[in-house]
């Protein structure tokens, strides 16, 4: 036995939490499911997306990890709107208002993309925007929403997800950014520069706007059933974005 190497433990540990936090979110008529990888996880984003479905993403390394938009874009099946295609040196391809216009179609595609930023056991999903248009489409807009989160997302409730956010997501997310995204400004960001989020009021600050997605409403037999389990979330068995 090599006790120096701990995944194993962390894999079981984990995939115990990630079925808790599955069984609360279905129980609230949330579709979510455990699948062990990122290979296993952009096989199932893959299977859950309609043929022909024009598609939309947020900002998420989660999603970029899984590699499942060069598929899509590859196919050819697909009208994807990507605001956030980079060059191999990570800056923007599309910048200033050609970017807003296309985070606004992305929208409203039939099927939109997200990663998020805390899931709690007790079933609940938190994402936290800079400007908004990622929480925005994760509430309405597209027919289907795809959340995928790595269980180093997995929280044991809100108060947790919101500390998760201030004292790992935030920092880490905006540093990157401002490292490989070029954004450098963020690098003076309160929070990067503190490790942790002290509630500022500067002029980038990038933790605007936080939704907490709790449930999905039971639509009755003679409506459409565009309400209930709109929501897919992937929760994989691999430590993926901050």
């Amino acid at each position: 036995m090599d006790e120096t190497s701990i995944q194993e433990t962390n894999k079981v540990i984990w995939r115990h939490q990630a079925e808790i936090a599955v069984a609360s979110l279905q129980r609230k008529r949330l579709r979510a499911e455990f699948v062990p990888d990122r290979n296993a996880a952009r096989e199932k984003v893959l299977s859950l997306i309609p043929p022909g479905a024009s598609i939309g993403r947020g900002d998420s390394i989660t999603l970029d990890q899984i590699g499942v938009f060069d598929i899509l874009k590859q196919s050819g099946d697909h009208e994807v709107f990507d605001p956030y295609e980079r060059y191999e040196n990570g800056t923007a391809k599309i910048k200033g208002e050609p970017r807003r216009d296309l985070q606004r179609r992305a929208m409203t595609a039939d099927v939109f993309l997200s990663g998020a930023n805390a899931v709690t056991l007790d079933g609940k999903v938190v994402a936290t925007d800079s400007t908004g248009n990622r929480v925005a489409a994760m509430i309405f807009g597209p027919r289907k929403i795809i959340i995928v989160a790595g269980v180093n997302k997995l929280v044991p409730n809100l108060e947790a997800a919101l500390e998760r956010i201030h004292s790992i997501a935030a920092p880490m997310d905006f540093w990157h950014h401002a490292t490989y995204h070029g954004f450098p400004g963020w690098l003076e960001l309160p929070c990067v520069k503190a490790g942790k989020c002290p509630d500022c009021a500067h002029a980038e600050r990038g933790c605007n706007f936080t939704i907490v997605i709790e449930g999905s409403r039971a639509t009755p037999p003679q409506h459409s059933d565009e309400h209930t389990h709109r929501h897919h979330i992937v929760l994989v068995g691999e430590a993926l974005g901050f």
